[in-house]
């Protein structure tokens, strides 16, 4: 039982330093695109359909928004968000902030809260969880699973 006792938190602590490298990479991703990017105002053309499968389980219908925008050198330039939305979430003729690199305009994302931030977000809210739960195991593994008794 000792050996489990210690391998199990530190198997959780791995996985929780893992999930907090990746939000802080996708943070940092995320803050060097706003920093280095410049802004337009596009519009949404479409949202294109995609239906996506799970381990060949079930589909599900999800949408990429099309948006075009033009550029500060006058080019207008039409691209397709790489984020998933529902259809109701942008609707053709939507103004959006788009975020785009100066040499490659056409690699350009929707500058949303949710394209820019929730993949750092997850990652980041998983890894404080699961460290969470590390530490509570932990405590309990070395201090006694047994139900505390009320002192009288």
């Amino acid at each position: 039982m000792g050996f489990f006792r210690f391998v199990v938190p530190f198997i959780l602590l791995s996985i929780a330093v893992v999930l907090l490298i990746q939000g802080y990479q996708h943070w940092r991703a995320s803050k060097q695109l706003l920093d280095t990017s410049l802004t337009a105002e596009g519009i949404v053309i479409r949202n294109a359909p995609y239906m996506s499968s799970k381990a060949g389980k079930s589909t599900s219908l999800v949408y990429f928004p099309q948006v075009k925008f033009t550029t500060k050198d006058g080019n207008m330039v039409e691209f397709t968000s790489r984020v998933t939305s529902r259809a109701e979430q942008y609707k053709p003729g939507d103004a959006v902030r788009v975020l785009y690199n100066e040499n490659k305009p056409e690699e350009a994302y929707i500058g949303s809260f949710k394209s820019l931030w929730a993949v750092a977000i997850i990652f980041t809210a998983s890894g404080i969880i699961v460290l969470m739960f590390a530490a509570w195991f932990y405590t309990k593994a070395t201090r006694g699973w047994e139900k505390e008794e009320p002192e009288e």
